[in-house]
């Protein structure tokens, strides 16, 4: 993972750890300490993967080397979702390939999310590996999906292309691979032009229902 403060205070934060920028433990506690940093010293947040792939969820050996460890590492990514969720600046995605799983609740999660066209996939495979969707997941899926896509993209697992993922809240636009980034920091800096205490304000307004539920889900507390 990397972090790097650009030009007009945005923190760029980079997934970039492998080839298919998997979600450990150690990133998403990593991923909390940079935001954290970008609340301290930027405006606003701009999330990045790399060419052909934004992240493909999970780490599955992770997954796969017991319950213990696995849990571990789901607590601290839902945490890290919270952490997102509920950050007062603005958050954008430039999501330049696949996003599966862990990868796409990162994308809901956030504010803006921009989305390369290509032959790529977003997908929820949680019912096709027999994988339950937590309360944080449940409310990030049910409140940012299309109520027409619920039974498509959440019960039955369907993969949608970039366009069509724009057309149903997985993405907010789609457009061509070699402007992703271009697009999404300009969306980012015309955000950071916003008050932003007044913008903090109203994005933990509007979220504040699920905010609620996902933090009490997480820590028990109201």
């Amino acid at each position: 993972m990397k972090y790097e403060l650009l030009e007009g205070g945005i923190a760029n934060i980079s997934l970039d750890n492998g080839k298919a920028n998997a979600v450990s433990f150690e990133l998403a506690q990593e991923f909390i300490a940079n935001l954290d940093r970008a609340k301290s010293e930027g405006k606003g947040v701009l999330i990045t993967g790399h060419v052909g792939i934004f992240s493909a969820g999970f780490d599955l050996k992770v997954m796969a080397s017991g319950p213990e460890a696995a849990q571990k590492m789901v607590s601290e990514g839902m945490l890290l979702l919270e952490k997102i969720y509920s950050h007062p600046q603005p958050v954008v995605v430039a999501c330049e390939g696949h996003a599966i799983g862990m990868g796409v609740f990162l994308l809901l999660a956030s504010d803006y999310r921009i989305g390369a066209l290509g032959e790529f996939v977003l997908k929820l495979p949680e019912t096709a590996i027999d994988m339950p969707f937590n309360p944080t997941l449940r409310i990030l899926a049910k409140t940012h999906v299309d109520a027409l896509h619920h039974t498509r993209a959440i019960i039955q697992s369907q993969g949608y292309s970039p366009l069509e993922a724009a057309t149903i809240g997985m993405l907010d636009e789609a457009v061509d691979a070699g402007q992703v980034q271009e697009k999404a920091l300009a969306k980012l800096t015309e955000l950071c032009e916003l008050p932003s205490s007044r913008y903090a304000e109203n994005k933990l307004f509007v979220r504040e229902q699920e905010i609620q539920g996902i933090h009490q889900s997480l820590h028990g507390v109201k």
